[in-house]
Order: C-alpha cells, then sequence, then structure tokens
C-alpha cells in the first residue's frame, strides 16, 4: 500500500477545512468578507467558532489531528527504513508530532466554548501544535539533508524546498515577535500572520507527499504460513 497519500492529505483537509469554514462564516456574517492573508480581517479560531460552520470545522479538523498521529509514525519508521539504527531525532521528532496533534485536539474540542478554563485550553493547543509540529517537521527533514549519499531515489531539491521552507517559517515566526515588541501595532496584522505561517506548516506535509512518491515509500501485509503438524 503507497503511503503518500497521508502527507497529501495531512496537506489538503485542513486547507479545505480552514477555508471552507471562512467562506460559510462570511456568507453567515460572523466575519468579515476579504482576503485573510492579506487583510488580517479575522483569526482561523473565528471561522470555526459558531454554528454552522463550527461543525463542519470540528468534523474535520479532529479527523485530521488523527491522520497527522498517523503520518508521524510512519515518518518515524521510514527514517527507520533509511537509517538503521534510528537516531534520537526521529524518536523527538515522533513526540513531538503526536504531542502537537493531541494539542490540535485540545484546541478544536473547545473552540467557541465560553470561559477562562477553555480559553487556556485554547491557548495552549495552539502553542503546542505550531511550535511541536513546526519542530518535528524540522526534524524530519534533517534526515533529507544528506539523503543522497544513502543511494535513496529521492530528488535534492525536496530536501532544499523543506529546508527554505523552515527557515521561512523561523524567520516569519521571529518577525512576529519583533513586531509584537515594537511601538507597531502589531495587532492590526496578526490574524495575517497566522493565516501564513499555518499555510507554511501544511505545505511541509505537501513536501513530504512528494518525497514518499518519488521514493515509492509503501507498506505491506504478510501473512506468516502456520506449520501445524
Amino acid at each position: 500500500m503507497k503511503l503518500q497519500l497521508v502527507p497529501f492529505l495531512c496537506a489538503l483537509i485542513p486547507a479545505i477545512a480552514v477555508h471552507l469554514c471562512y467562506l460559510i462564516a462570511a456568507q453567515q456574517g460572523h466575519v468579515d468578507w476579504c482576503i485573510p492573508y492579506i487583510d488580517s480581517c479575522t483569526s482561523i479560531s473565528a471561522t470555526g467558532r459558531k454554528p454552522p460552520e463550527s461543525y463542519l470545522f470540528r468534523a474535520l479538523m479532529i479527523p485530521s489531528a488523527v491522520l497527522m498521529m498517523v503520518y508521524w509514525v510512519l515518518a518515524y519508521h521510514w527514517v527507520r527504513a533509511i537509517y538503521r539504527p534510528a537516531s534520537r531525532r526521529a524518536t523527538w521528532m515522533l513526540v513531538l508530532g503526536v504531542i502537537a496533534c493531541l494539542g490540535m485536539i485540545a484546541y478544536v474540542t473547545v473552540l467557541g466554548e465560553a470561559g477562562k478554563q477553555w480559553a487556556t485550553q485554547r491557548r495552549v493547543g495552539t502553542v503546542l501544535f505550531f511550535s511541536f509540529t513546526y519542530l518535528a517537521q524540522l526534524l524530519l527533514f534533517s534526515h533529507l539533508q544528506n539523503i543522497d549519499h544513502l543511494n535513496c531515489p529521492v530528488p535534492a531539491w525536496i530536501g532544499r524546498a523543506g529546508m527554505w521552507l523552515n527557515i521561512a517559517i523561523l524567520v516569519t515566526g521571529i518577525l512576529t515577535v519583533v513586531l509584537d515588541l515594537s511601538p507597531v501595532d502589531y495587532d492590526v496584522w496578526e490574524d495575517a500572520f497566522e493565516w501564513i505561517l499555518t499555510l507554511m506548516l501544511q505545505l511541509n506535509f505537501l513536501i513530504m507527499y512528494f518525497a514518499w512518491r518519488y521514493q515509492g515509500f509503501a507498506m505491506s501485509f504478510h501473512f506468516q504460513e502456520n506449520n501445524k503438524t
């Protein structure tokens, strides 16, 4: 069974969920019509805060988090298949990736709920998902830097694309911190940065789709013959 569909869906489903929920929320008058990547008119959370879009948001994002857990398990075994034995980086990648997915579930399940305790859970979930997903992706792409020396058919541009994308994510994240500490009214741009950073994180999954597709990463099942006498 070929496995490249897993990272492809990890990139596609959340993107569809967020943008479709935005269109529904705007049509319902819950958020403004705009281009959120530029106009910074609404947060991603606002697109799934109120019904009916909140039902769709949960219905797509929670399964996406579960699928991402599957992805990180597969990514760990992919690294193990190439580097024998697997490095500690691979173990940390798996742990961080799974915790990030749990953070997403914690965030989505209480989205739209009122109360300080739910607000705290949403903040913690958001921080865990964004920061730990980035760190896990960084660890995963670090294994691609010298993969061409291991006789693995993965084009060099995939490793470079992952490296530059993660550098862009880091630079953007640092820029948000600098702007937040500066006299500039960062709140005006905060939502746009959130949309952009989320898109870049999803692109990392798409890059791994191409890596697994080129390499032919697959899973097979075997039946052990029962030799009863």
